[in-house]
């Protein structure tokens, strides 16, 4: 007769019920499911309820999500050809001349290349205007494509070497009956007008302004200013007018 130990025996006791535990569970849920998935093809139809079962399939395994990715945008800027745009630093701004009429100063302004590289003039200037006790004052700037060029001539850049000028016009009102304090602001009445003591020309791109001396008494209407784009070779004998 072979005797057995009886702890050996016990454990081979608890790993069947443990076994049948796990086969229960395993048919119960798998029951579950199914009543489930019968359910929702009653209620929904059995094309919609099939459509139903994956996505709980879907849901109990939903893959994990990819790792996140940043896109980066280079920038871009605007590129003319020929030489590099010009710095205040190569410049030298000087009233070329001037003509009043009907209330409205035209002005021709120049622009020499005093440095030993070529530069390249494009777009429009802007204005600063600085007022007499500190500060600035407002000056909106208007372009316009046709002053001071022939009639139909696009607006090109151009470039100007060691010792040659370019040249643009500019116009502003300088009929004036209120002269407006810094700071305050107009109430669009018909003469209201600001006083500078001088006027400074801003080439696009640059950093410093250049001052440019005025004829008269340097009042000028709240609209601002209307400056045409720059112009090659010699500068206009007179403003243009009308």
């Amino acid at each position: 007769m072979v005797y057995r130990d009886p702890l050996i025996i016990q454990e081979k006791v608890r790993r069947m019920v443990r076994h049948r535990r796990r086969m229960r569970r395993a048919k119960i849920a798998s029951l579950s499911f199914l009543v489930l998935v019968v359910v929702g093809a009653a209620g929904i139809g059995i094309d919609r309820g099939v459509v139903f079962a994956h996505h709980l399939w879907a849901e109990h395994h939903r893959p994990a999500a990819p790792p996140s990715t940043t896109t980066t945008t280079a920038a871009t800027t605007t590129t003319i050809p020929g030489p590099p745009r010009c710095a205040s630093a190569q410049l030298n701004a000087y009233l070329y001349n001037w003509r009043i009429t009907d209330g409205t100063l035209y002005e021709v302004v120049a622009l020499a290349d005093t440095s030993a590289t070529p530069c390249t003039l494009a777009g429009y200037v802007g204005l600063w205007v600085s007022a007499a006790g500190g500060g600035t004052l407002p000056a909106p700037v208007h372009d316009d494509p046709t002053l001071g060029v022939a009639a139909g001539a696009a607006a090109v850049p151009v470039i100007v070497t060691s010792g040659q000028r370019a040249w643009f016009e500019f116009t502003y009102l300088v009929t004036c009956a209120t002269v407006l304090s810094p700071g305050q602001a107009t109430s669009g009445a018909p003469g209201e007008c600001y006083e500078g003591a001088s006027l400074g020309i801003i080439v696009p791109q640059a950093t410093m302004a250049l001052e440019v001396t005025q004829p008269l008494r340097f009042t000028y209407g709240t609209a601002g200013f209307t400056v045409g784009p720059f112009g090659s070779e010699t500068p206009l004998a007179s403003p243009t007018v009308g």
